[in-house]
């Protein structure tokens, strides 16, 4: 008679896993300088818990608002300011900074890589980069940033937080199975299938806290092949700006570009975001917090109504770049 098999063994034998890939070439790595969190905002807390010397950040306006979370749960002040058409802080709000303030700047879209490098010349013993949508956009020597993954491929969480010397001990990590299945209805049916469960496990990032990255997020990273995600999303790029640029009045220098999120579209046709969602082209309200919070006569209302973010990440081919430009061609003419 065969010996009854103990726990361990059932456990190697019992039945078949889910097998990826290992490329593990993430931008920022699955490990090493950064530190592996469960959102970017998580990323940014832990970057804060690890200076004692905030006593007052300026964010921008124009900016996700999960970031003022961590500022409040720690109770940190802040204070807005203002962008530029260019995305970029004016030389006269720059030149009031006092000596001691912070200054939060976000690299938009990861098209403004010469400003990072501008600012962190400027002051880079207080500056922090949200680098949330420029997640290949390269480490600044001294310079703490935090990147968000997720922004770029299906995941459940995930966030990393980039920073000299750390101070503070890495959290418990987080656990995201049960709030994973999101990314197979979408997979299977469709992301409007899964949008209920895709905003359910982002409501559950907002309640959860600083944790460290899931085990789950931290194998799917390293089953992605970024290599060719950065290829195809600069080739879908080059070619939307190429046929799109001359309609948008944000001006992008494709020299200060890494590896961008989107194509930022900036238009004052405030009915174009309509006619490509009728066209099954699901373009999302960037940031729509800001309607309510930013003034309604400043430039950010106007972006957050207006620059529409087209998609060009590595699952759409030129084909599918060729049917946003002709929805947006056919619109305009």
């Amino acid at each position: 008679m065969m010996p009854e098999p103990n726990s361990r063994d059932r456990d190697i034998g019992g039945f078949f896993g889910l097998e990826m890939p290992e490329y593990d070439n993430c931008p920022q790595g699955c490990g090493g300088m950064g530190i592996l969190l469960n959102s970017g905002r998580s990323a940014f807390e832990y970057i804060l818990r690890s200076r004692e010397d905030i006593d007052c950040i300026w964010v921008p306006y124009y900016t996700c608002p999960t970031v003022l979370e961590p500022l409040v749960r720690l109770g940190i002040p802040y204070a807005f300011y203002t962008v530029d058409e260019h995305l970029e802080p004016a030389e006269s709000f720059l030149s009031g900074l006092a000596e001691d303030d912070w200054l939060l700047y976000t690299n938009y879209f990861g098209i403004k890589e010469k400003t990072v490098d501008s600012l962190c010349s400027f002051r880079p013993d207080h500056l922090i980069l949200d680098q949330s949508l420029a997640l290949y956009s390269p480490l600044r020597t001294g310079v703490p940033a935090f990147y968000s993954p997720r922004k770029f491929s299906g995941l459940p969480d995930g966030g990393i937080a980039v920073l000299d010397a750390p101070m503070v001990p890495r959290p418990t990590r987080d656990e995201s199975a049960t709030w994973a299945s999101f990314l197979f209805v979408s997979a299977e049916l469709g992301a409007e299938a899964a949008s209920a469960l895709c905003e359910a496990s982002e409501e559950r990032l907002h309640n959860t806290g600083m944790l460290a990255m899931s085990l789950l997020t931290e194998k799917l990273m390293r089953g992605i092949d970024y290599d060719h995600a950065r290829q195809r999303r600069l080739a879908n790029f080059r070619f939307l700006h190429e046929r799109l640029g001359g309609l948008n009045r944000l001006k992008i220098d494709e020299s200060s570009v890494s590896v961008p999120s989107c194509y930022p579209l900036w238009s004052s046709m405030t009915d174009l975001r309509n006619e490509l969602i009728d066209r099954r082209i699901l373009i999302p309200t960037l940031w729509p917090e800001i309607l309510d919070s930013a003034p309604s006569t400043g430039l950010e209302h106007r972006l957050a109504l207006n620059l529409l973010p087209l998609p060009i990440d590595q699952r759409y081919t030129e084909e599918d770049m060729q049917r946003i430009i002709d929805a947006v061609l056919a619109f305009f003419c």
